[in-house]
């Protein structure tokens, strides 16, 4: 009666032992959750289409992006981005700001090991644009028939649009000290369904002495750009 007993103790021991497992097991999937969170600086070069004939083209200019993910599977992570770039322009056209944000996903390479990783990245989102306003020399017709345009200083007023964003690239980090590391990505965002004054004609309107002149051309349209950032990034 003893060894009975005994065994169906056991037994049930095991099987308190395996419904405890179960129930603390979505704790420890939560404990194993990854994420991380970036902060990066760097320059933005973009090429401007549709440009008007003779217009200047998108310089060198600041950016600025914040990211962060979350992990589904041990290689895969989704998250949001957002930056701000500063994009100046030649000539007398003013320089433009451009913000945006969306969604990513980033593919972690199983390779390197250790220290250093190496990840592909792909996203979606907006982009907002505002293209600030600027004193310019114009040519002017006037309003006497058979009179040449006269080169005239006027006030280019600012500008505004927006258009859909898609960022794709590559990115490496090297851990110096858990959880911190340093981070680059290499980037190139393509742009497309512009909307605006900045980007649809008639464009940004044209003041003189406080009264309208019509409306200059759009500087052209932001369809492609690349663009390097380096960083610090929290990996948890």
């Amino acid at each position: 009666m003893a060894r009975r007993n005994r065994r169906y103790s056991a037994r049930a021991a095991i099987r308190v032992s395996v419904v405890l497992s179960f129930l603390f097991l979505p704790s420890s999937a939560q404990a194993q959750l990854h994420w991380d969170a970036s902060a990066q600086v760097g320059v933005m070069k973009r090429a401007l289409t549709a440009r008007p004939e003779g217009g200047p083209d998108a310089e060198f200019g600041p950016s600025v992006q914040l990211t962060a993910h979350v992990a589904l599977i041990p290689l895969v992570r989704v998250g949001a981005y957002v930056g701000h770039d500063v994009s100046p322009m030649g000539g007398q056209t003013s320089a433009r700001d451009v913000t945006q944000a969306g969604v990513r996903v980033k593919l972690l390479s199983p390779w390197p090991r250790g220290a250093w990783r190496a990840w592909v990245f792909a996203g979606f989102g907006y982009a907002g644009i505002y293209a600030r306003s600027t004193t310019a020399t114009r040519a002017l017709i006037s309003a006497s028939p058979g009179t040449p345009p006269v080169d005239t200083e006027v006030t280019v007023q600012g500008a505004g649009g927006g258009y859909f964003d898609v960022p794709f690239g590559l990115g490496a980090s090297y851990k110096f000290r858990r959880p911190w590391e340093l981070s680059a990505e290499l980037g190139v965002r393509t742009g497309f369904g512009h909307r605006g004054s900045a980007y649809v004609a008639p464009g940004p309107e044209v003041r003189r002495a406080g009264q309208a002149e019509g409306n200059a051309l759009p500087s052209g349209k932001d369809s492609l750009a690349i663009g390097l950032t380096v960083g610090v990034l929290v990996d948890l």
